[in-house]
């Protein structure tokens, strides 16, 4: 008498958390956002002289 094995499909999320290991990315960070940036007042910096990208006046 053969002894057949079943094969389980896997579902797609155990495939995309399997590709992420793979990449190296952590399990804790699945599914999250990245942090949102702190809002920067450009003329508050251009008053104090902190222009970025800008040449000064010749």
């Amino acid at each position: 008498m053969k002894s057949t094995r079943t094969k389980i499909p896997r579902t797609n999320v155990q495939r995309k958390r399997d590709a992420l290991l793979a990449a190296g990315i952590a399990p804790s960070q699945f599914g999250k956002r990245k942090p949102a940036q702190p809002h920067r007042d450009r003329k508050h910096e251009a008053s104090r002289g902190q222009r970025k990208h800008k040449r000064d006046w010749d």
